[in-house]
């Protein structure tokens, strides 16, 4: 079913604040979030908040259909989406501090990371200063062998609004309320980015006004390295000095997403083709959110595990696999946000990890 998203998201919000409406007027009667009584653990109560599936008209797939997707511009921008039919549903949200959770049994995890923060606005000081300090952030944190940090984007909502684009960089982009439920890649977009660090950055890659026509990994090493486990995961975290209060980020266990419900959503790029998955709602998916996350504090999100189990080719008994493959997520507008509450600004960086 082809569309554009300019009338089905704008339906889909629309009963998104009416839900929102709701939901702060039934919360009014009552305190918000308390924290809980959690020693050494800055924890709050779940939260209710709707994010936006894809309804039971789109169709299903682990391959690409050429049916769902958009047309993504050299800065960044997608174009109107085809094939998609957004609908609100109503989850709950559950915090994750303290609750024990890690990248390889959920797909995601908490981790402090005190650093002297640079102009995340200004493109060479995130490529030539913020990288290097993710990649040994990654590096230490998983214990890998190499880390490499090769995309990223900057948002908030006003600053998109306001036409704002990143200095020597692409324009700010906003947190993916509207986009849906999705994970960054499929099972044939994941590999295919890995084989193209190996090759000249194209007319998009961040890393091309750095590298010029050298690949960001040597072509041959490339069968070596993906024979191997590898892992693409974002770095998120909150730039601003406030805690996040609006639109933060929801994490959906990686365990608890049915390969069945997933939609390949293709993004046409000028010189190549990615794909994420999108998601159809089931009642398995058990969502969290990290509240008030500070600065101070980085995500990091699986969204390509080689060694999932679920897609992991034919191991043999010497193969070890995880549990999660990837980990679906979404922004999502929270109706316990103070209406006064601080725009939220965020960066999230794109690696390839290898072990």
């Amino acid at each position: 079913m082809k569309g554009s998203i300019q009338v089905s998201a704008r339906r889909a919000l629309a009963a998104v604040a009416s839900t929102g409406q709701a939901a702060a007027a039934a919360a009014a009667a009552m305190p918000m979030r308390l924290p809980l009584r959690a020693a050494g653990c800055r924890c709050f109560a779940s939260t209710r908040a709707s994010v936006l599936y894809q309804s039971q008209s789109v169709p299903t797939s682990l391959e690409r259909t050429g049916l769902v997707g958009t047309v993504r511009d050299g800065k960044g921008s997608d174009g109107e989406f085809f094939g998609v039919d957004p609908v609100p549903v109503d989850v709950d949200l559950h915090d994750a501090r303290g609750a024990g959770l890690t990248l390889d049994a959920h797909g995601f995890q908490l981790v402090e990371h005190k650093y002297d923060h640079v102009d995340y606005y200004n493109n060479n000081q995130v490529l030539s200063k913020y990288y290097p300090e993710v990649e040994a952030l990654v590096t230490k944190a998983l214990g890998a062998k190499r880390c490499l940090a090769f995309d990223h984007n900057v948002r908030s909502r006003n600053a998109k609004i306001a036409g704002k684009q990143l200095e020597a960089g692409n324009a700010v982009q906003e947190p993916l309320v509207g986009y849906g439920v999705h994970n960054d890649y499929t099972a044939a977009s994941a590999v295919a980015r890995v084989r193209q660090m190996a090759e000249p950055p194209k007319e998009n890659d961040t890393l091309r006004p750095i590298l010029g026509d050298t690949p960001p990994l040597d072509p041959k090493e490339i069968d070596s390295l993906l024979a191997g486990r590898w892992m693409l995961l974002n770095v998120w975290r909150n730039i601003s000095p406030e805690p996040v209060l609006k639109f933060p980020l929801a994490l959906s266990d990686g365990q608890s997403c049915p390969l069945e419900d997933l939609v390949v959503f293709e993004i046409r790029y000028s010189d190549r083709i990615g794909e994420n998955y999108f998601a159809r709602y089931s009642p398995q998916h058990k969502w969290y959110y990290y509240p008030k996350a500070t600065r101070d504090e980085a995500v990091l999100l699986k969204v390509w595990d080689s060694r999932g189990k679920a897609f992991c080719k034919a191991p043999d008994k010497q193969t070890e696999t995880v549990p999660v493959t990837f980990t679906l997520h979404s922004a999502f507008d929270d109706p316990a946000t103070p209406p006064d509450a601080p725009d939220r600004e965020s960066i999230e960086v794109r690696t390839i990890v290898f072990y």
